[in-house]
């Protein structure tokens, strides 16, 4: 088997990526607060997922995964993280590119 080595900022971007998703998945263990907590978690969702990734659809996805009901469980941050840093995405005809201007946060990981 073989051992895949990543840097620490691609580790960093895909840990911040699965933490975005659970936030969104843990609404539904409070089911009468779930859709009031998605409607302030959409936009923040959705604007992490585009300061890390730059791309707009994605984005979009994810704000409308978190905005629409029981629409929760697909892992749209990861997902981006997949795309940018695995062959999913250029099977998928959906490769992310390093965002045109960079979040300062996330060093350049070419």
């Amino acid at each position: 088997a073989a051992v895949v080595r990543m840097s620490e900022e691609k580790w960093s971007k895909l840990m911040l990526s699965i933490v975005i998703d659970i936030i969104g998945i843990l609404s539904y263990l409070i089911p009468v607060i779930a859709e009031f907590f998605d409607v302030f978690w959409a936009p923040l969702s959705s604007l992490l997922v585009f300061q890390m990734y730059g791309n707009r659809l994605l984005s979009g996805i994810a704000f409308i995964e978190e905005i629409l009901p029981f629409t929760d469980v697909f892992p749209t941050a990861t997902f981006g993280w997949l795309c940018q840093f695995t062959a999913l995405g250029k099977w998928l005809g959906f490769q992310l590119e390093q965002p045109v201007r960079p979040n300062p946060r996330f060093k350049r990981m070419d």
